[in-house]
């Protein structure tokens, strides 16, 4: 009867946790490496939805971009930070995938994240382009 239980009481607990679960939407990028290994350009701009000025997407100064070469895990290994406009650029990813992400903290403490992107990074030169919009 114990047993009976145990697995009841895991199976509603296992239930709950993937419910509560949200899927990420994520872009794949290929993006090609052609010189050497680590000299891929991730660039592009950090935006966040200002709530106090009808929701327009605004520069996020200063926000962070994330970088994780676990695309199972997602875990940040890599950290970056965009310049007082939004804007930033990464040199150096190697062959590989990597899951991009952003996030902003506001001046009043609010956080402000994104969906991440997901790039391959292959054998020939093209820099990628990425644009975040937190929220």
């Amino acid at each position: 009867m114990k047993t009976i239980k145990y697995i009841v009481a895991t199976l509603t607990i296992g239930l709950f946790m993937f419910a509560s679960c949200k899927k990420e939407e994520t872009k794949t990028y290929d993006v090609n490496v052609k010189t050497t290994e680590g000299q891929v350009l991730v660039k592009g701009t950090v935006k966040y939805l200002d709530y106090g000025s009808s929701a327009t997407p605004v520069a996020a100064p200063f926000a962070t971009i994330k970088i994780s070469n676990n695309l199972t895990t997602k875990t940040f290994t890599e950290f970056w930070q965009a310049d007082s406009a939004g804007n930033f650029a990464v040199k150096g990813l190697a062959v590989g995938d990597y899951y991009i992400a952003a996030d902003y903290k506001d001046k009043w403490g609010y956080t402000y994240t994104t969906n991440g992107f997901t790039v391959n990074v292959k054998n020939t030169v093209n820099p990628i382009n990425l644009d975040f919009i937190c929220k």
